[in-house]
């Protein structure tokens, strides 16, 4: 017994030395391993596509072909538009920073003139011209930048590995039947996480797609410059969990109080644009997804954190999507699925065993 006992910790233990080894391998080769990531679970999303098309007996070649060039189309065309957004902000920025000064000097001479706040107007000024100089858009100019050329670098193995991995999604299951033998459960295990990951990534999807362009409509019907923009960037963060909504709230609302002479339409922009992410995100959002992810916030929030940290932003966008995979997977572990349930959270139909137990007692 204490053999047994010895084996199962040293296994144990070499499993998270494993798992250790493996994280670090994800960081280190981060950009040969997260194209590899962000084209499998592009595949996934478009697997239900290609096999509905391949019913229609239109040709595997034809379909994987047609989705290539629209994704990779798509990708080049909000590549340009980011680009060429934040070279427009560029050659802007002298004037956006000066009209942003005013705009807090503003509110900062207002704020000093309530005797109970007791705020000094200098030292108020000294701390925005520390903060607000020229090279604060510079700098957030030049993060994107580099961001942008490691898109680039990455760009070709993503559209090396979603043109490999395309065509051969749609006989996963005779390849897994292969790779699995007479171990049936692989097949089983692979679609259970298919479809949570395509529900999630498709409902989340149409839903940011909604987000975004209720945010595109409101910035053109208040005269936002940019308003494109924001719509897409609204898009992108709200794949971020928590903290992405606010981004995209906050930013265009920095933007409307220095392009807008009224408080009142910034106001305005910030209460539309609020309520937008509030009713989608806090209503809409939970109601379609229900119980499909079964991630409690705890969870949610530190995988948000744990693969920014290992991804980066792109980490943080893939971060539910990966916990959920990953939870899947501990599922399956008779030693770790305690973690997969504490990671996860109670099914509104799931019984306590109380429940259970007084259940079975009617029965007899």
């Amino acid at each position: 017994m204490d053999l047994h006992k010895e084996l199962f910790f040293i296994r144990n233990l070499l499993l998270m030395l494993v798992l250790v080894a493996g994280l670090f391998l994800m960081k280190s080769l981060a950009g040969i391993m997260l194209p590899l990531v962000m084209a499998l679970l592009l595949s996934i999303l478009y697997l239900p596509i290609v096999l509905f098309l391949e019913k229609k007996k239109i040709p595997t070649g034809l379909i994987v072909t047609f989705i290539a060039i629209f994704t990779v189309a798509v990708i080049l065309v909000v590549a340009n538009i980011f680009i060429s957004t934040i070279n427009e902000i560029l050659g802007q920025q002298d004037f956006l920073i000066n009209q942003l000064k005013n705009k807090f000097l503003s509110i900062a001479g207002i704020l000093t003139s309530l005797p109970y706040l007791n705020l000094d107007l200098e030292t108020l000024q000294e701390g925005m011209n520390t903060l607000l100089n020229r090279n604060v858009i510079t700098t957030a100019a030049s993060g994107f930048f580099r961001g942008a050329s490691s898109f680039g670098s990455s760009f070709l193995m993503f559209t090396l590995y979603f043109l490999f991995l395309l065509p051969g999604m749609s006989r996963y299951q005779t390849f897994l039947k292969y790779v699995g033998g007479e171990n049936e459960s692989l097949l089983e295990d692979y679609e259970k996480i298919q479809k949570n990951v395509s529900t999630y990534m498709l409902i989340k999807t149409i839903l940011s797609l909604v987000t975004g362009t209720i945010t595109w409509f409101v910035c053109t019907i208040l005269g936002l410059k940019f308003a494109f923009f924001w719509g897409f960037l609204t898009f992108v963060l709200n794949f971020i969990p928590s903290i992405g909504s606010i981004i995209a709230t906050l930013l265009p609302t920095i933007m409307g109080l220095i392009l807008f002479d009224s408080y009142k339409q910034v106001l305005i922009l910030l209460l539309f644009l609020g309520a937008n992410q509030m009713i989608i995100g806090n209503f809409l959002d939970p109601r379609i997804m229900g119980n499909r992810l079964r991630l409690n916030t705890v969870t949610v929030l530190f995988g948000l954190v744990f693969w920014g940290v290992i991804w980066g932003i792109p980490g943080m966008l893939l971060s539910v999507p990966l916990s959920v995979i990953m939870k899947l997977m501990l599922e399956k572990s008779h030693t770790w699925s305690i973690i997969a349930r504490i990671m996860g959270s109670p099914s509104k139909d799931e019984k306590s065993p109380k429940e259970k137990k007084s259940f079975f007692r009617k029965r007899e």
